[in-house]
């Protein structure tokens, strides 16, 4: 029957025996742990949203096959534009929330 305690199972105990003995409580002075400052938000996402601006004016009536599609390309940018818009709106609202409430004065 093979000995339990070969070579390398010595080294194994020998090196948990060393780290063991290790275990104590250092005699250097220890710093205290300094907690950093909390960041502070940016006073423009506190500042109130402005509401969307309405929709004004109005298109002539397109004559031309060319002027139809230009109209047509027209008010779809001026949708995107909005959509894209209200999206930043929503973000903003959202980040204002870090804000907390808000201040009296």
């Amino acid at each position: 029957m093979k000995s339990f305690l070969t070579l390398r199972g010595a080294a194994l105990i020998a090196a948990s025996l060393i780290l063991a003995s290790c275990n104590g409580r250092s005699s250097l002075p220890v710093e205290p742990v300094v907690q950093p400052a909390p960041v502070a938000v940016d006073p423009r996402l506190c500042a109130p949203l402005k509401p969307e601006p309405p929709v004004r004016g109005s298109v002539i009536l397109p004559v031309t096959p060319e002027e139809v599609e230009a109209v047509r390309d027209h008010l779809t940018s001026d949708a995107e534009a909005r959509d894209w818009a209200r999206e930043g709106w929503d973000r903003a609202a959202i980040a204002r929330l870090a804000c907390g409430p808000p201040r009296p004065g």
